[in-house]
This record gives C-alpha cells, sequence and structure tokens, in this order.
C-alpha cells in the first residue's frame, strides 16, 4: 500500500482573549448585546463566560444548551451529563413511568428542580444525538435489562420521554432531524409530533430532516404538513411506498418558503426512487427555491426533469452518484438560471449505462449560466472523447468561476488553457486525469497565465511529469499558490518527494514565499521518504 503525506499551517484567533481584554466595558453591556457578541463564541470561551457574573451566565446558558448533543464515537461523558440535567427536569410522572420499567434514576435526579429551565433552551432537536446521547448516559448508569425491556428498549423508553419533555417546554424549533439511518428501534414519533405542544414548538421550525429506513413516514409527513409551513430546509429520504411520496407531495406544497431540497438514501442498502409526483411538488416553490440536492437516487420510473425548469431562481443543483438520468436533465438544458452558482455532477464514469447522462445537455446548461457560475463540479466521462472535449468547450466563456473540477485528457489542454486565460476569479482547480496523461504542457502554459487568485490546485487520478518538471513547476508557479494535492497511484515516487523538498529549502534559503501545505500519495512512496515532507513546510 502506498503512503499518504501531509502537512499544513493554520492561523487561529483568540476571540475570547479579545473580548475580555475589554471586560470592564463588556460587563456593562446590556443582556441584548452580549447575546450579539456571544453569538461568535465556540463552546470553550462560552464556558469560560459562565463564571464572569451572573447576568453573563444568563446570557451563556442559553446558548450552550441551544444544541447540547455531540455525536461520538465511544462513550462520552459530556453527552452524558446532558441527559442526567434534562432527565431532572422531567416530572414525577415520567420519572416513575422510567422507574416502573427498569430504569435506575440516580439520587441527583430526583432531589429537586434544576437551576434553569434547561429544555426551553433546545432549539436544535436531532434523534440521532438523543439517541446517542441515552446510549451514553447508559453505558455510565448502572441500569439492568430485563426479559421485557433489553438495553436497547431502555434506550428508546428515556428518548421517548425526553422528546415529549422537549416537545412541550421548548417554545420553538429551528432544527428537528427524526433521521436514524444508525438505529434499528426507532420510537414512535407520530405521537409524539400530534401531541400536546407540538403545534406551538413547530410552528416556526426553519429545517426538517427525515431519511430514515422505519415506516410511518407518511403519517410523519401528514402531521408535518399541518404544524410546520415556513420551512427553509427539507432533507428527505427513504421514500418508498406510494403513500409516501403522495404525503411527501403535500407536505412540500404545505411550504410557503422553501429554499433547500434535498434527496437522499443509504447507498449500501438502495438508492431512493424518484417519482414525478415529488418533482411536480417542488415545482410550487418556484418563487423561494434556490437549492436542488439529489443524492443516491434512482430516476429510473421519472420521465424527465421537466417540472424543474420552472424553478428560475435555482442557485444551486447537484446530483451525486445518481442513476438512469439519461436525457432527463435536456428540459434544464433548455432553460436559462441567472442566478445558478453551483452545479455539480458527481458520478462514476458517464461510460457506465447507469451513470449516463448527455454531456451536450451537460454543456448547455454551462453555457446558458456562464456568467453566474462560480462552483463547478462536471462528472468524468471515462474514455468518451467527444463527451470530455464538450464539456471543457462549455467552459470557455465562464469568467466568474472559483473552484472547478473536472476531467481532462491528452490534447485537451488548449481547450482548458482557453477557458483559463478568460477567468479571473479561479481559486480552486482539481484536475481528474485520464489516460496516463502528460501534465507537463498544461502546468507550463498555466504558470505563463496564473492569476493571482488561483491558491489550491489538485491532480489527480492517471497523469505523469519527471521529478525535474515539477520542481520546475514549483519555482515558476506564483507566490499565490499555497495548497497542492497530488496523488498518482502508479506514477508518483520518492524522487517526486525528494524535488519537492529540495524545492521548499531553496525558498527557505531564499527567505522566499512558499507553499504553506502539500499533499501527496502513490503506491510508489514509502512511508519512509514520505515523512521528510513535513520539516521543510
Amino acid at each position: 500500500m502506498g503512503a499518504t503525506f501531509s502537512s499544513t499551517k493554520q492561523k487561529s484567533v483568540d476571540f475570547e482573549r479579545h473580548l475580555l481584554g475589554y471586560k470592564t466595558a463588556a460587563i456593562s453591556l446590556p443582556p441584548e448585546c452580549l447575546r450579539e457578541v456571544f453569538e461568535y463564541l465556540d463552546k470553550g470561551s462560552l464556558y469560560s463566560s459562565l463564571l464572569v457574573n451572573r447576568s453573563w451566565c444568563k446570557v451563556v446558558v442559553p446558548l450552550l444548551w441551544r444544541s447540547p448533543f455531540r455525536t461520538v464515537n465511544g462513550p462520552s461523558l459530556e453527552t452524558a451529563k446532558v441527559i442526567q440535567t434534562y432527565l431532572t427536569c422531567l416530572c414525577e410522572k415520567s420519572k416513575a413511568y422510567l422507574v416502573s420499567n427498569g430504569v435506575i434514576l440516580p439520587p441527583s435526579t430526583t432531589k429537586g428542580p434544576a437551576i434553569f429551565d434547561y429544555p426551553s433552551f433546545l432549539r436544535e432537536l436531532k434523534f440521532v444525538e438523543l439517541y446517542s446521547a441515552v446510549s451514553d448516559w447508559l453505558a455510565t448508569e448502572p441500569n439492568e435489562s430485563n426479559n421485557i425491556y433489553d438495553e436497547q428498549q431502555l434506550r428508546v423508553l428515556i428518548a421517548e420521554q425526553l422528546f415529549k419533555l422537549f416537545m412541550n417546554r421548548c417554545p420553538t424549533f429551528e432544527i428537528l432531524s427524526l433521521s436514524d439511518l444508525s438505529h434499528e428501534a426507532p420510537m414512535p414519533l407520530v405521537p409524539l409530533l400530534a401531541g400536546s405542544g407540538a403545534d406551538a414548538c413547530l410552528t416556526g421550525l426553519k429545517a426538517f430532516h427525515c431519511v430514515s429506513k422505519h415506516g410511518g413516514k407518511r403519517d410523519i409527513f401528514h402531521v408535518m404538513s399541518q404544524v410546520s409551513e415556513t420551512l427553509e430546509t427539507m432533507w428527505v429520504g427513504g421514500v418508498e411506498q406510494e403513500m409516501e411520496v403522495k404525503a411527501l407531495s403535500v407536505f412540500i406544497r404545505a411550504q410557503k418558503r422553501l429554499k433547500a431540497f434535498k434527496y437522499s438514501w443509504d447507498y449500501q442498502t438502495r438508492l431512493q426512487i424518484i417519482l414525478i409526483g415529488t418533482l411536480d411538488a417542488l415545482k410550487t416553490q418556484v418563487n423561494t427555491l434556490t437549492t436542488l440536492h439529489f443524492e443516491y437516487c434512482n430516476f429510473a420510473h421519472c420521465d424527465s426533469l421537466e417540472p424543474l425548469a420552472v424553478c428560475e431562481n435555482l442557485e444551486i443543483i447537484q446530483f451525486i452518484q445518481c442513476i438512469y438520468l439519461a436525457e432527463k436533465m435536456r428540459p434544464l438544458a433548455k432553460v436559462f438560471f441567472p442566478r445558478l452558482k453551483t452545479l455539480g455532477f458527481y458520478c462514476n464514469f458517464l461510460d457506465s449505462a447507469r451513470y449516463w447522462i448527455d454531456p451536450s445537455d451537460i454543456a448547455a446548461i454551462v453555457k446558458n449560466s456562464h456568467k453566474s457560475l462560480e462552483h463547478v463540479v462536471l462528472p468524468r466521462v471515462g474514455n468518451y472523447e467527444e463527451g470530455s472535449q464538450t464539456l471543457i468547450k462549455a467552459l470557455r466563456h465562464c469568467i466568474n468561476i472559483i473552484d472547478l473540477r473536472l476531467q481532462i485528457r491528452q490534447g485537451e489542454t488548449k481547450d482548458f488553457m482557453e477557458f483559463f486565460n478568460n477567468n479571473n476569479r479561479l481559486e480552486i482547480t482539481t484536475f481528474i486525469c485520464h489516460g496516463d496523461l502528460n501534465v507537463e504542457e498544461l502546468l507550463t502554459q498555466m504558470t505563463r497565465r496564473w492569476p493571482n487568485t488561483l491558491s489550491t490546485l489538485n491532480i489527480k487520478g492517471q497523469w505523469m511529469i519527471t521529478p525535474e518538471s515539477l520542481k520546475t513547476f514549483l519555482k515558476d508557479s506564483k507566490s499565490c499558490l499555497k495548497h497542492l494535492d497530488l496523488h498518482s497511484s502508479n506514477h508518483l515516487t520518492d524522487d517526486h518527494v525528494a524535488a519537492v523538498i529540495e524545492y521548499l529549502k531553496e525558498m527557505k534559503a531564499a527567505k522566499k514565499p512558499h507553499l504553506c501545505s502539500i499533499f501527496m500519495s502513490g503506491d510508489r512512496i514509502t512511508e519512509k521518504r514520505g515523512f521528510n515532507l513535513n520539516p521543510w513546510i
């Protein structure tokens, strides 16, 4: 196996120290001003601010408890303490219910009320994080399972009671996530969503996520469409039954300001099937919809993407590992998206029938939106030479692209340079090389017209260059190049690493600016040689 080597310099700003430098003035600020300032502090700085005085404490505590859970690997003492605090806030009836069903509550949860009304501060409720935090708490407490309620069922019982607590005590949620891809024992969510307090706390919901394996999504979508009409972001997946699709369509149509829609599924299990009814529902959000994101989706049962052609306000369109799009993109190729900034196709080679998308349709979208595009990921086309040239030629009039990822083959340097010469905003370029491309000519031409904005260059795939030519390129490249990522499984060797180290030594000795980070990997680079990179960054 080959080796991977990297070294990075990073700058940091200690905002807490800057704030406390003006401690006398800051202490006298009213709570509203403090809240605005504290919004920019990280978690560690907020904890430090708790100890300044009572006024600061009252402002900081709600911020810390907006989203207190962390999803981590293995038991976490921090999340276990969060659950213990929430258990203290349960009513006596809920505590008795848990105890009667095998949950051993520690004495600290029954002594008296908590200092603050912690559940009322919660603004982001994510089922996976809640479930994981309950697991962390159970790992630290001496609870014993019995024949009726095993440990998994105990987790569900506790999570269910806490879910009820949040729904009743939290005045409003901003994010609600019912996604549970990693859990096989979901709790009954519909009664909780339809229970008392749901109308109030879900009315102002901004983001809803439900990528789930379990059934009941039809009822979940139905309940949510009744209580939440102001979503800005919707992320769903695992919608398989016809009735679920219809309920999702109703849910989408109920929204008044939906900006982003993401459809995805667990690629290890199956792909999300896309039906025309869902796209028809998205058409109703034409005035507000700006982002469409399809991930691991199957378009075999969808005749066309024509319903999306009316969404002229789209700024982001992305397809990640989607299959059977074929010529269904054509309606989008015939319209003009004046605000389109991000266009991405992340997929396997287009010469695979499942992943085929007509390159001419993608090229047409690029041409039509050439003035607004800033972030572009073009699909890999494998051995389809004509398709590769079509995509690269479509870039020639794109003058505002900031981040570009594309496949390039031998003989396509001229077409790429036509784009490169016309663009003055490019910051990140990623080449996916095909067919053992010799990149020497490409890099030589790039150094002659290197824009001051281009700071990151990534070269991956099948390519080659001599160590001497690589060193020459580094010397000739402008000082604005700060990050270089090189991967070639067959052609990068220890000699290339040595050439880079020699270049860095020379730049250091001459006190000239040089790269801030280098990442090199390949099967022919040895681990010992690679570690020599680090001291020279």
